[in-house]
């Protein structure tokens, strides 16, 4: 029996590392070196403060809301004044003959049967007023009126759907860029370690140690690796292009997708008819709907409103004069006027076109409502389908996990078969690339757990900056609000 020397004896035996163990390793300081090059990487708010900045369709949206607050003042000037000036500059000819007449005059007596003659042809017409009419009562203005105000408040319900719109793309297009980015990794990882696996077979098969199949089985392998690997960097291209356009920002320094987030993953606080409920009051595209049924319904006051009627004020200040040559020789005429006073209107017949276009309006109506009835109830599916989403999204993840873990293992294994001759190169390869899938499913479903709940508050009306440094704050592993 040998003894162990004195340098030895005594001293524990270094415990051999397990595969798994080495692999925790190496990704746990893979995750470290993440960390540290991540803390000056663009994060999601980030993204969101450029977008702001560069996204051209919420530059559009905000036109748009710009556009729609014009309306409520535009309703307040039906009921407002209106004034004109009117001039106008010509030739005219104008002729009056009067018998008949009774004639008297101060000095001159009086006599019956004058006759009075005035000639201008051809002479220079010039005519000048001012003009003014007040809305007094009019059922049409005020639908008018009440028209306008909903089409405002739809243009700030359209205006924070878009907000939360752009929200959402931009998050949706930042997450994009980084799973092509971590697909396009994972294959790279897979592309070297595949390309290592064929110079050890080719050089096994030169020794006489390994038959020529292993070698063909890793080089097609490879090649079906380079072709995964080409259209990977093709995503990356265009899923970038995507963010920057959106952004300004090149999407190359982007902080990475974690593999698991506690907090992001915690099911909803609320139950799911409080989101719903919260959803029917406050969805801007549901607002959206029913300030459209609401101006729908005034268009068909408004036409019903037509044979109503009107009462305004009217006035008016002007001149004409005319001056030229006529029959008698020269001569001018002048008149000046003035009037104020009130008008009442009252159609009698409109040739049929009230009736139909009030017809019309009815049906326009019945649809705006039938549609604004059928987007509560998309509304209500996507807050569903985004609510279970989250209230899985724990049981999911860990799952996900699990399978990553066992496969792992399982490659672990199948490394150790290959190595005493009890496993083929194939199934090694196929060990590895179930757990570089595994891997991608864990963090594109990180991702979409982000989308339901960044979905989720959009829904409700509640998608803001915060409920944004909620999901940023829990992607970093940082203590959120």
């Amino acid at each position: 029996m040998v003894k162990p020397s004195d340098s030895t004896a005594g001293r524990p035996r270094e415990p051999r590392t397990h595969p798994g163990r080495r692999l925790g390793l190496v990704l746990g300081l893979a995750g470290a070196l993440a960390l540290g090059a991540s803390a000056h990487a663009t994060d999601l708010l980030q993204a969101w403060r450029a977008a702001q900045e560069h996204d051209p369709e919420l530059a559009a949206a905000q036109q748009a809301l710009a556009a729609g607050e014009t309306r409520i003042e535009q309703g307040k000037s039906l009921w407002r004044p209106t004034i004109e000036a009117r001039a106008s500059a010509g030739y005219g000819t104008q002729e009056s003959r009067t018998r008949g007449a009774e004639f008297a005059a101060p000095g001159f007596g009086g006599a019956t049967g004058a006759e009075f003659n005035t000639s201008v042809r051809g002479g220079t017409r010039t005519e000048y007023g001012i003009h003014l009419r007040q809305p007094l009562i009019d059922p049409a203005r005020q639908a008018a009126q009440r028209q306008l105000e909903h089409s405002a408040a739809q243009a700030r319900a359209a205006w924070e759907a878009a907000t939360q719109q752009a929200m959402l793309r931009t998050a949706q297009r930042y997450f994009e860029v980084l799973l092509a980015r971590d697909g396009l990794r994972v294959l790279e990882q897979q592309h070297r370690t595949v390309s290592g696996m064929l110079a050890r077979a080719q050089a096994r098969f030169r020794l006489g140690d390994s038959s020529i199949l292993d070698v063909h089985e890793a080089r097609a392998r490879l090649d079906q690796l380079e072709s995964r690997r080409l259209l990977a960097r093709v995503r990356l291209e265009i899923a970038q292009a995507a963010f920057r356009d959106i952004t300004g920002l090149p999407g190359l320094d982007l902080a990475p997708l974690p593999a698991e987030a506690a907090r992001l993953t915690a099911a909803p606080a609320e139950p799911l008819h409080d989101w719903l409920a919260q959803a029917e009051n406050a969805s801007p595209d549901i607002r959206q709907s029913q300030e459209a049924a609401a101006m729908a319904s005034e268009e068909a006051d408004k036409h019903r409103a037509i044979a109503a009627p009107t009462l305004e004020l009217i006035g008016g200040i002007g001149r004409s004069h005319l001056s030229g040559t006529g029959e008698f020789g020269p001569a001018a005429n002048t008149a000046s006027q003035w009037s104020a006073g009130v008008q009442l209107r009252i159609p009698l017949y409109t040739g049929g076109m009230r009736s139909a276009r009030y017809q019309e309006a009815l049906a326009l109506r019945d649809q705006a409502r039938f549609q604004s009835r059928a987007a509560g109830q998309r509304i209500a599916q996507a807050v569903r389908a985004a609510w279970l989403g989250l209230d899985t999204a724990q049981a999911r993840i860990r799952a996900l996990r699990q399978a990553f873990e066992a496969n792992a293992a399982r490659r672990d294994a199948t490394r150790l078969g290959l190595e005493v001759g009890e496993r083929g190169t194939l199934d090694w390869l196929d060990a590895e690339d179930a757990v570089a899938q595994a891997d991608l499913a864990r963090r594109e479903a990180l991702a979409g757990v982000a989308m339901d709940r960044l979905r989720l508050s959009a829904l409700a009306g509640r998608l803001d900056d915060d409920a944004l440094k909620f999901v940023n704050c829990a992607l970093a592993g940082a203590q959120c609000p």
